[in-house]
């Protein structure tokens, strides 16, 4: 895979930074263009960059999360294009199975059965739906709970609970339930491997396939963070469910070696007490709680 072009788009976003910081070291060629050099909503600048460019893997990350119709232009766009690169590889969510109709364990032939009305869900739905019915040189990841540094940690859980916790503000949780997490440091390993393997389908869970809950994950962060043995859970019961099977994917690729939970907590953690704005992150959440 050496001296491959891989451009990717989104790069200012959490996934997106994360997987240009992962594969700048290694020996690809990356581009990732901001948003003055490469305007995604602009058909025909998209096209003009990806004839020039020819990358052998595009890696679609871009999203807008308050608007369907610029997801949608962002990725038909680059679609349209297809015969000006390699493979494409977007970013997908469980997003697509619709949240309002999750079950354990949800296998990608459970896609369609129902459609999301939220904005990012039914993005994500169209943009696989595509994929799904026009075979051609594109495949969508289904990305269940990833999580990482770069995260909002105002509200992603376990970006958001290390950081109270590091506030002196004890650990929170909303409302109890199993949760597929997936630590981003694994999800671009396995990225990695979609880049020259000629898939034998469209669409593929990304997820541990060993959903935890969320109190479990909350009692790691204590033992990680002395001094917070407390969690307080505001509503008691569980939430539905959010996990996937990840079978295909391990028919092809084989099992991964994910990250233990209380490895990827650690380092989190590490990051965020090293982080130069620590204490603004601290001083938001003190004013918010």
């Amino acid at each position: 895979m050496e001296n491959l072009k891989v451009l990717v788009l989104g790069s200012n976003g959490f996934i997106g930074r994360n997987i240009v910081e992962y594969l700048e070291p290694k020996a690809f060629h990356v581009f990732s263009p901001k948003r003055q050099e490469l305007n995604l909503l602009e058909t025909e600048a998209v096209e003009a960059y990806l004839k020039n460019l020819r990358p052998d893997v595009v890696i679609f990350s871009a999203v807008n999360i308050q608007s369907l119709a610029e997801n949608l232009q962002m990725y038909f766009n680059v679609e349209r294009c297809s015969e000006y690169f390699g493979k494409m590889i977007t970013i997908g969510s469980g997003a697509e199975y619709d949240m309002r109709h999750y079950y354990p364990m949800m296998s990608e032939d459970y896609f369609g059965q129902y459609v999301p009305c939220d904005t990012y869900g039914l993005s994500k739905y169209v943009m696989s739906n595509d994929i799904e019915k026009k075979p051609r040189n594109i495949v969508n990841l289904r990305v269940l709970g990833i999580f990482g540094k770069y995260e909002d940690y105002t509200r992603r859980f376990i970006s958001n609970n290390i950081c109270k916790a590091i506030a002196g503000l004890g650990v929170t949780i909303n409302q109890d339930m199993k949760f597929d997490f997936i630590y981003v440091n694994d999800f671009i390993k396995i990225l990695e491997s979609f880049f020259t393997k000629e898939t034998q389908y469209r669409n593929y869970n990304i997820c541990t396939g060993k959903p935890l809950g969320l109190r479990d994950i909350a009692n790691v962060i204590c033992d990680v963070l002395p001094g917070n043995e407390k969690v307080t859970v505001k509503e008691e019961g569980l939430k539905p469910e959010y996990s996937a099977d990840n079978a295909r994917l391990k028919a092809e690729f084989g099992d991964f070696d994910f990250t233990d939970i209380r490895v990827s907590v650690q380092e989190m953690y590490s990051w965020y007490a090293n982080h130069p704005d620590i204490e603004l992150f601290c001083a938001k959440l003190r004013e918010s709680a």
